[in-house]
């Protein structure tokens, strides 16, 4: 077993922040092939030997979180001596994709179990209804603890899980002392004092640091019935996108941009529909939560690399092209902001901060009320973008065909969308409590026609440019 590992603030906030309408976890789904020459039926006798193989070259599979006592200092990684992986891996009997979906949310909306190794992984086989599949699929369902990765994690882990090459036997556990909550409180009592000094000091001089004159966000936004008390049990669905439908469109814009200012444009787009179908227009724009990895940006030494950005989304701009280009430069001004050192610099108290205030602001944020609040702060939805899932992943035999995620909801924060990519489609996966958005084929539909009208309007204005440019070469 490896030895006993600290937290750093970073990671450790996932673990105070928690409570029963906040799970911090990190859900990612993998369908694969079920129907392909070579596929092997999943069942206990082919799954827990592959999971053995694999798992035990990470060190996450096999070590719990342990608090010390009084939360006097950031809690540990340890060994966990009772590990069993058979209590980590389950068969699921869901056989229906409207039916799986429903575990799916269920899954992801259920806090992990911090006694024990802090991942589960679900496996639905033989699932007909998959969109997009001409057959069953297997969709294999990899979830664990925020605190312990961000969902850039993700793709390290999948790299190693379904990548299909052969794994050297994973090394012999190393001997390590056993951890004792004696030994970490009588640790913690010592260097309580200098954690104290050191938190007041990175105080002092985040509060000198001069910051320039950035564009600051808008720091209220209008509440919407999206930003209330929400039911942790939620809705789940998808759209997927020809990624060659999505790069004509970005082509075809006459301006620089980016498909993630293309994804933000389209939910931007049905969000204001869906609003505007009840009579619920907001008086002002709303927001999206970005997050935004900070690996290459800052020298952070966490499991947890992310920053948030709130990005307006323009929503009181009628024109589709026009909000596109509004929504690019509130993005730019955001992503300038949070690289800039003097920010940076802000944003490092956080790991100077002592496990007691840690936990005491996350007892602040579960008491939190939205259900009379007329404007929340910074943002009203969360749309965030993980990076291309490789190629030529494989599980069991069977090739992958597609990867999305789940992001569980809280309160605040009742629609929450997770952009992923694969091979030759994106997708756009969201979350919403039941109550505030009970149709979410409906809002599937909005999604798909947000982007058929961006689209549209993009490669008119192309059009229209290449027509006039047409016209002046030809006068004399």
């Amino acid at each position: 077993m490896s030895p006993a590992e600290q937290l750093t603030a970073r990671d450790a906030v996932f673990v105070y922040d928690e409570f029963e309408r906040h799970p911090c976890n990190i859900v990612a789904v993998y369908a694969f092939d079920a129907t392909a020459p070579g596929a092997v039926t999943p069942d206990a006798a082919t799954v827990i030997p592959w999971a053995r193989a694999r798992l035990g070259h990470f060190r996450l599979f096999q070590r719990r979180l342990a608090r010390v006592p009084w939360d006097l200092d950031l809690p540990y990684w340890v060994p966990d001596p009772e590990f069993d992986i058979e209590r980590h891996i389950r068969l699921e009997p869901q056989r229906d994709w409207a039916a799986v979906r429903l575990r799916i949310a269920e899954i992801a909306a259920t806090r992990m179990d911090l006694r024990r190794p802090p991942w589960r992984i679900h496996l639905f086989d033989q699932v007909l209804g998959y969109p997009g599949a001409p057959g069953a699929v297997t969709l294999v369902l990899l979830g664990f603890h925020h605190s312990a990765g961000d969902g850039m994690a993700t793709r390290e882990l999948e790299l190693r899980l379904f990548d299909g090459s052969e794994l050297p036997a994973p090394h012999a556990p190393a001997a390590a002392r056993e951890w004792s909550a004696r030994r970490a409180l009588a640790k913690a009592a010592v260097v309580f004092p200098y954690r104290i000094a050191r938190f007041a000091i990175g105080l002092r001089r985040t509060r000198a640091t001069a910051v320039p004159a950035l564009s600051e966000p808008p720091a209220l936004r209008p509440a919407t019935r999206f930003n209330r008390r929400v039911d942790p049990i939620f809705g789940f669905d998808l759209l997927r996108l020809p990624m060659a439908d999505v790069l004509k469109a970005k082509a075809a814009s006459v301006e620089r941009i980016t498909v993630n200012d293309l994804v933000l444009t389209i939910v931007s787009d049905a969000l204001a529909t869906y609003l505007e179908e009840h009579g619920e227009t907001p008086e002002g724009s709303l927001a999206a939560m970005v997050p935004r990895s900070m690996r290459g940006l800052a020298q952070w030494n966490s499991a947890n690399q992310l920053t948030q950005m709130s990005i307006d989304l323009h929503t009181d701009i009628a024109d589709p092209v026009e909000r596109l280009l509004a929504i690019r430069d509130s993005a730019r001004r955001e992503k300038r902001r949070g690289a800039d050192p003097a920010v940076l610099r802000q944003a490092e108290r956080v790991q100077t901060s002592p496990a007691w205030l840690l936990r005491l602001a996350g007892w602040g944020r579960a008491r939190r009320q939205f259900d009379a609040v007329s404007v929340v702060p910074l943002s009203n939805t969360t749309v965030s973008n993980v990076p291309p899932v490789a190629e030529r992943l494989a599980f069991l035999g069977a090739p992958m065909l597609s990867a999305f995620g789940a992001l569980p909801i809280m309160d605040g924060d009742g629609l929450r969308h997770l952009i992923s990519s694969q091979g030759d489609e994106l997708i756009i996966s969201f979350s919403a409590d039941t109550t505030m958005l009970p149709d979410t084929g409906h809002y599937t539909e909005l999604l798909l026609g947000a982007f058929e009208r961006l689209r549209r309007a993009l490669e008119a204005q192309r059009a229209r440019l290449e027509s006039q440019r047409a016209r002046g070469l030809s006068q004399p």
